[in-house]
């Protein structure tokens, strides 16, 4: 009899530590199904419609604010969407304030109306992302955004959960009312081995609430961490309810200016600011053809630009960036040159009066072109110092 007691004590235990861990891994998968629930969600959704407070606070800024807004999808030629965003109410961000301030895109055309500055800019969906790319973020949308890779963005909401649980454990944390809505709390927490180096620097937790009759996704937070944290939080979440066409319109104020997006010029800088903000070495042309003046220098994607004028109304530019920065033209045949001691290409129209010349040098790409001769660009390259 003590010799059964003594086996069946250990057992017990083992037996125990088994259901204990059959529970853990329910809640691991019932946390994963949630958040799959709440992609195929948003990815089946026609239209939705968002009130969205926001609230950050980072060592150099803080600010909170409530955004509304309109989506449809697949709208635009290629399936772009159409979407309509009106910051309504408070909106604090260091004393900044851009309460009124609209992004309205027909799926092909875009406003964005700046109150402050009564100013409507207006243009493609094309063109604002370029824009963006060189540098026009807090210009045209008072918000200056973080340069990122789009071909490495999750493109689609499974995207993005298969990206998250690629990243991070999910574990269910309970349910509480976000705005008198239940929702199931989710905790993501990063596996240490998946981590960039910065982030498990910084740390970090990111919670997500869903909602508990569809699991649509009520609010997200970032806490933790030593760069900051955020929240954003739906009061109102609305999916496949129709929107009226009205909405992905906008009607421009009469005593407005307009300014369309193709028109903007990368900010200016000068030869000094370029270099400051260069990530390599940057060169200066120390020959150039007769009374060439330098008329400007832009950061564009990476890029340092210098652009230059001739008296004769003529332009070339002179770039240098990370390795890959310049593209040979689309249908053209280049031939291989010499150029700094180093095997370069060079493309030429029929008349042999403008030219573009690309090399590689310690990682960098450099470009030259322009109104110039084969032999002009030779020579401002062979200069640069």
């Amino acid at each position: 009899m003590t010799r059964s007691r003594k086996l069946i004590l250990p057992l017990g235990a083992l037996f125990a530590v088994i259901a204990l861990a059959a529970i853990v891994m329910m809640v691991r998968a019932s946390a994963d199904d949630l958040l799959h629930q709440s992609a195929r969600l948003l990815a089946d959704a026609v239209d939705g419609h968002a009130l969205l407070t926001y609230e950050f606070e980072t060592p150099e800024k803080d600010g909170s604010g409530t955004v509304e807004v309109w989506g449809r999808k697949k709208v635009g030629p290629n399936g772009e969407p159409a979407f309509r965003i009106v910051e309504v109410l408070d909106e604090t961000a260091d004393g900044e304030d851009r309460i009124g301030s609209i992004a309205v895109s027909d799926g092909n055309k875009i406003w964005l109306y700046r109150p402050q500055k009564n100013t409507v800019y207006v243009g493609t969906l094309e063109e604002l992302k370029a824009r963006m790319k060189e540098g026009h973020g807090e210009e045209l949308t008072g918000h200056d955004f973080p340069e990122y890779d789009e071909a490495e963005m999750p493109q689609t909401p499974e995207e993005v959960v298969d990206w998250l649980l690629e990243h991070f454990m999910a574990e269910r944390a309970g349910t509480i009312d976000i705005y008198d809505t239940a929702a199931h709390q989710l905790r993501l927490v990063p596996i240490p081995e998946k981590m960039p180096d910065e982030f498990r620097a910084n740390g970090g937790l990111f919670d997500i609430w869903l909602r508990t009759s569809d699991s649509a996704p009520l609010a997200v937070e970032f806490s933790g961490a030593a760069v900051g944290s955020g929240k954003i939080t739906a009061s109102v979440l609305e999916l496949n309810r129709g929107i009226p066409d009205e909405r992905f319109t906008f009607a421009i104020p009469a005593d407005a200016e307009i300014v369309a997006l193709a028109d903007l010029e990368p900010p200016s800088l000068s030869l000094q600011e370029a270099a400051d903000i260069a990530s390599f070495e940057m060169l200066t042309p120390g020959q150039l053809p007769s009374a060439a003046r330098l008329e400007g220098v832009n950061e564009v994607r990476g890029a340092i630009v210098q652009r230059y004028r001739l008296p004769d109304g003529a332009t070339f530019f002179v770039a240098q960036g990370a390795d890959g920065a310049a593209q040979a033209p689309d249908n053209a045949n280049g031939e291989p040159v010499t150029v700094r001691g180093l095997t370069g290409t060079l493309y030429q129209d029929d008349g042999g009066t403008r030219s573009l010349l690309i090399w590689n040098e310690n990682g960098i790409t450099f470009s030259i072109g322009g109104d110039l001769t084969a032999d002009m660009a030779l020579d401002i390259a062979n200069s640069l110092n």
